[in-house]
């Protein structure tokens, strides 16, 4: 295996460690996010303990990598940060991934309403398509401003 693809190699450059949202993403992580002005990207290296016993990405795994990566996106969608919660989340799983590979979830805020926020997202493995997703999530308020 190339030491880039190794499961504890670092995040490509640019990628800040992403802080956990709870005990679930510690479990899981670590996750990564590069802030871009088209949005933003949630990076992770698949490791073993990602996988299904067909030795690819479990499907629930990519499922939370997106939720977490939309999560992050409408959270930044508005100046305050926003609080949302996920009310809808529709995935389609077209590749995989296996330990070592750098996986990008890219999404893109379609709109950013007072109470809702809709958004959708790709995900990459390389060149390659292996999930698409749409959401919806509910505004619960802004952050406090720090």
């Amino acid at each position: 295996m190339n030491p880039v693809d190794s499961p504890h190699a670092p995040p490509p450059d640019g990628f800040e460690p992403m802080p956990p949202f709870g005990p679930f993403h510690e479990l899981v992580g670590p996750m990564y996010v590069k802030t871009r002005a088209e949005g933003s990207i949630t990076g992770m290296r698949m490791q073993e303990k990602h996988r299904n016993l067909g030795e690819m990405m479990h499907g629930g795994m990519l499922c939370m990598l997106i939720d977490t990566a939309f999560t992050w996106g409408c959270k930044h969608a508005r100046t305050p940060t926003l609080r949302v919660l996920t009310t809808q989340l529709s995935v389609n799983l077209i590749g995989n991934a296996v330990p070592g590979d750098w996986i990008e979830a890219r999404v893109k805020i379609l709109r950013a309403g007072r109470r809702v926020v809709f958004a959708e997202c790709r995900v990459r493995v390389q060149a390659r398509c292996i999930a698409q997703a749409s959401g919806q999530f509910q505004v619960m308020g802004e952050h406090p401003v720090s």
